[in-house]
């Protein structure tokens, strides 16, 4: 289960992140989880409030996800204190969570469908 352990506002946009944290007994995939600003769910429009992770990672118990709110290039790298951590990017020009002072929200997928490559066999 990946949660929010803490949100990094900033007025500059390279200084912004949120950091998530896989604290469930199972290791998670990111892709498809949503992040999104309370300020968006109020006015309906979550243009720029919102994030949608669709990186395939698989993020193991304990390991962390920072998804910094400027332009990156997604990668796993060390933390200052040596722990493993996903850094993720929303590519945006400007500031999203210093301009959205209310709750943030993750989404996580319940159910994935996958249509099958091979046709099932009957014995």
């Amino acid at each position: 289960m990946i949660r929010i352990v803490g949100v990094q506002r900033s007025e500059d946009v390279r200084s912004e992140f949120l950091l998530l944290q896989n604290q469930g007994n199972m290791r998670a995939r990111l892709r498809g989880h949503v992040v999104m600003s309370d300020c968006g769910v109020v006015r309906g429009c979550f243009d720029g409030a919102a994030h949608v992770f669709s990186e395939d990672e698989w993020i193991n118990t304990g390991q962390y996800v920072a998804l910094y709110t400027a332009l990156g290039l997604p990668h796993w790298g060390r933390s200052r204190d040596g722990a493993l951590v996903y850094f993720a990017y929303m590519g945006s020009d400007r500031v999203i969570w210093n301009a959205c002072t209310g709750p943030i929200h993750i989404l996580a997928p319940h159910h994935t469908y996958v249509e099958r490559t091979e046709p099932a066999l009957m014995y």
